[in-house]
């Protein structure tokens, strides 16, 4: 199965950026992976925005994905608990898994509807924290998948 995070922008910081490719490179050891961004909205009002960037997020979807979409209402799970979802999915041969994070002013309706809705934590944190988040865990899930320390 592969593994597709798809981000709105570009990490603008160094630190955050030397993070998440650290953990994207680590995660395609494990399988099939695919960091991609989509380009973020030049709207000033945040309800256009997200839904301009919505409409670019849904464009690089394709038919037969299965999404998920990052979400703070979204149902929470441990990482071992994500690491099985991810095994069901494998065994239900999966093609393509696209773990969906919008931008700065969130996601829009009916992109939220695209998917299942999926949350990092009850905390609020910026786009570009749980885009370093998302990567940890999908590694973090895969290592469980395997039986390796990592998690310990």
């Amino acid at each position: 199965m592969k593994l597709v995070l798809l981000c709105v922008g570009k990490l603008r910081g160094a630190p955050a950026r030397a993070l998440c490719e650290d953990y994207a490179a680590r995660l395609a050891r494990y399988g099939p992976f695919e960091l991609r961004e989509v380009k973020p909205a030049k709207a000033a009002e945040p309800s256009r925005a997200a839904a301009e960037e919505g409409a670019r997020l849904r464009e690089a979807l394709l038919p037969g994905d299965t999404v998920w979409i990052l979400d703070e209402r979204g149902a929470q799970c441990t990482s071992v608990e994500l690491a099985r979802k991810l095994s069901q999915l494998e065994n239900r041969a999966c093609r393509r898994l696209v773990v969906v994070l919008g931008g700065a002013y969130g996601l829009d309706p009916e992109t939220k509807r695209a998917g299942s809705l999926l949350g990092l934590s009850k905390l609020t944190f910026n786009h570009e924290l749980c885009r370093a988040i998302a990567l940890e865990q999908l590694y973090r899930a895969r290592t469980i998948q395997r039986g390796e320390p990592y998690h310990h």
